[in-house]
């Protein structure tokens, strides 16, 4: 099990004025994380409880256009001081000159010791505000406010270096994250409604590619959520339903980030690469372009048609899992070229390489079993796959996504399943469909059997509760 000492979150119910709290631990600290969607008086009143003179906001040149005026007069109906600053559009991010600027805005502003540090935004805005906060009078007091579903998702990702939010960063000197420091948040607030106002469809989908791949992990609540959203509605969802969405993703997140830092339970945080191995060998070859979130439900087609292929997945709970990335419709730009060699070749490079004694003859993926049942080989959930079953599987995403191009309604194959799961015989082997083409019924192809475990999702639950 996870050591208590291991950072974890607790969600509570939502309270009378329509906000979700979530509270964030690191160590003996903590943080809460206040949700809602069009829910700006209550939020900003969250703030107001602080003993603040004033607000100094951050933001980039969209933030202060979209979600600067109705942050703005909220803060003054409610009689709270504040000033602001925006990083320019030329302006290099997460650098020491835009800190410098940043500082010197403060003071001229007239900040002060009790004066609270808002960055709103994404990632860049929240990072360079944030080492400007612990910068000030050797670390003032910051409360987050993403406006992006991934920056939403970064913000419980907290815990002892070198993980996670608390580690505020920037560049200089032409390398990347090579200065920084750590600065805990004192709150975060996140109102969905401004996902809309921010976001376009990659950057949504990017998001939602986060709950796809978590669906597909872990079943239960996670898939509960998706059979209800993107599966009856696709990508374009409403504020309240990204609201649950960011909740249920915060939980995912701070679970992994949580399983990171335990020496006993670290190899479980590997699974959160399910779809990854592809993703990133297709990221890095020439004239290939997308999402990383999007290159992650592509690589989730590529794990599906490996399980399939070596009997490990069934038809009928392969369809099911592709419907999950068919509703998120994700999107890549290929070149006209074979690029076959060139992202097996990268995926020969994959970072999970080491754990397992090294094999020229395969590469190590993450697999499941169907939705909510994770493929163990061995205590590193890592399959070996053969080279040419990983060729096949590169070929077969990649007409996947040229198809999607030729004709939209073709992109992963059936919506839903027709008929009774099969059965699992002991051992966790899966019985399957022998007319379906690409499937090889060669066990010897699989490393070795399954090992005895206890159910994932009852051990993560039980440590981490149903919203992990």
């Amino acid at each position: 099990m996870v050591a208590t000492t291991t950072h974890m979150h607790t969600t509570k119910a939502p309270r009378e004025d329509g906000l979700h709290e979530v509270a964030v631990k690191i160590g003996d600290a903590s943080f809460p994380v206040f949700l809602g969607c069009n829910k700006l008086p209550a939020l900003v009143g969250e703030l107001k409880k602080l003993d603040l003179d004033h607000v100094f906001i951050g933001y980039d040149e969209q933030t202060a256009a979209q979600c600067g005026p109705r942050i703005e007069e909220e803060l003054a109906n409610q009689g709270i001081s504040f000033f602001s600053h925006v990083m320019s559009g030329n302006e290099s991010p997460k650098n020491i000159e835009s800190v410098d600027g940043i500082i010197e805005a403060f003071i001229q502003g007239g900040g002060t010791r009790k004066t609270v540090i808002l960055p709103v935004g994404g990632g860049s805005v929240a990072n360079t505000f944030s080492i400007a906060s612990g910068l000030l009078f050797r670390g003032i007091r910051l409360v987050e406010w993403p406006t992006t579903f991934l920056s939403a998702y970064d913000v419980p990702s907290l815990g002892a270096p070198p993980e996670g939010s608390q580690k505020q960063q920037g560049s200089h000197a032409g390398g990347k994250n090579v200065s920084g420091l750590f600065h805990k948040p004192t709150m975060a607030l996140i109102d969905t409604s401004f996902y809309a106002a921010t976001l376009e469809a990659t950057e949504l989908k990017a998001g939602l590619a986060e709950l796809t791949k978590n669906a597909a992990l872990f079943g239960g609540a996670h898939y509960a959520l998706l059979k209800k959203t993107t599966l009856q509605k696709g990508w374009r969802l409403s504020g309240e339903d990204l609201l649950e969405a960011t909740c249920r993703g915060l939980g995912a997140k701070e679970m992994f980030h949580s399983l990171r830092l335990d020496p006993h339970e670290s190899h479980l945080a590997i699974l959160s690469q399910y779809g990854h191995t592809v993703a990133r060998a297709l990221e890095l070859t020439d004239g290939v372009a997308t999402s990383r979130g999007e290159a992650v439900a592509i690589g989730m087609l590529a794990a599906s048609y490996i399980s399939h292929a070596m009997g490990i997945m069934s038809a009928e709970d392969r369809a099911e899992h592709d419907a999950l990335v068919r509703a998120l419709d994700p999107h890549i730009e290929l070149p006209c070229r074979d690029i076959t060699a060139e992202v097996l070749e990268r995926l020969l490079h994959d970072q999970k390489r080491g754990y397992l004694p090294d094999r020229p003859d395969a590469c190590p993926f993450v697999l499941l079993q169907r939705i909510g049942e994770v493929w163990r080989p061995n205590r590193y959930h890592l399959e070996c796959v053969p080279i040419d079953i990983a060729r096949k599987a590169i070929l077969y995403v990649v007409d996947k996504m040229r198809d999607r191009v030729r004709s939209p309604t073709s992109v992963v194959g059936p919506t839903s399943v027709v008929g009774p799961r099969p059965v699992s015989p002991v051992g966790g082997n899966r019985l399957f469909g022998a007319n379906t083409p690409e499937v090889q019924h060669k066990s010897a192809v699989k490393s070795r059997a399954p090992l005895s475990d206890k159910d994932l999702h009852a051990k993560l639950s039980a440590t981490f509760g149903e919203n992990y």
